[in-house]
């Protein structure tokens, strides 16, 4: 598919990955819709910049963890852009909790986010796609998904569940719609880590890959003709260490 003139919807693309891809895509010439539920300010600056490489760009807030603010988000995207070529599943919520603790609203914020908002997004806006004869949905899990870590067990198993749904879907849409997964490492350090070497110590490059790499991955699975139900791991080598 080629990214000029398709309209894109970003979750999460007020910051880090989201919005790189978002300026990314806005830079190849497609239309994006910029979602983001707390960081208006960030996210207004993004839309902003999108809109200087001459493309349409707006944003929409929705709590993702609610589906109604789901529906909502699908709706409005489309009211804006008339339809939705290129779907990113890239919000996520991201916090450890050790396994004795994890309570069951822990699991249900980590399924809302990274399961039941992408598949009903999915299923609202995938059909469309199906309908004209083309699309393509990304799913930003984790390396986790595949090499779980200590701590983080209901975060994990949520981003597993992401790469079932990215199979599932790549053959309910099939052969229209395009769906795979990208599963990022260390890409960027988050805000509150204090020595941002430590998880470094277990990645073959030794080094953060940046935001770039993603959107790199990203821009393979919009541009491909013959890849569905893949995942693509960009983590510096963390699978093989």
């Amino acid at each position: 598919m080629e990214i000029k003139g398709k309209n894109a919807l970003i979750t999460g693309s007020a910051k880090r990955i989201g919005k790189v891809i978002a300026l990314n895509l806005a830079k190849e010439g497609a239309n994006v819709i910029i979602h983001y539920n707390s960081s208006e300010e960030e996210a207004l600056k993004v839309k902003e910049e999108a809109k200087s490489y001459g493309v349409k760009a707006f944003t929409v807030k929705a709590n993702l963890e609610r589906i109604d603010e789901v529906m909502y988000l699908s709706k409005k995207s489309l009211e804006l852009l008339g339809s939705i070529d290129i779907l990113i599943n890239n919000a996520s919520l991201y916090y450890p909790v050790p396994l004795k603790e994890i309570t069951e609203k822990d699991v249900d914020r980590f399924y809302n986010i990274h399961v039941k908002a992408p598949l009903f997004l999915s299923k609202e806006l995938g059909f469309l796609m199906y309908k004209k004869g083309n699309g393509r949905i990304i799913n930003i899990a984790d390396y986790s998904a595949i090499r779980p870590y200590p701590n983080y067990t209901a975060y994990t198993i949520s981003k597993g569940a992401m790469l079932t749904l990215t199979r599932a879907l790549a053959k309910e849409f099939a052969p229209y719609v395009l769906v795979n997964a990208v599963l990022p490492g260390p890409i960027v350090p988050p805000d509150d880590l204090e020595d941002k070497s430590i998880p470094l110590k277990k990645t073959v490059l030794k080094r953060w890959g940046g935001e770039v790499e993603v959107w790199k991955a990203v821009k393979y699975f919009i541009e491909t003709d013959f890849t569905t139900g893949s995942f693509l791991p960009v983590e510096g080598g963390r699978l093989i260490y």
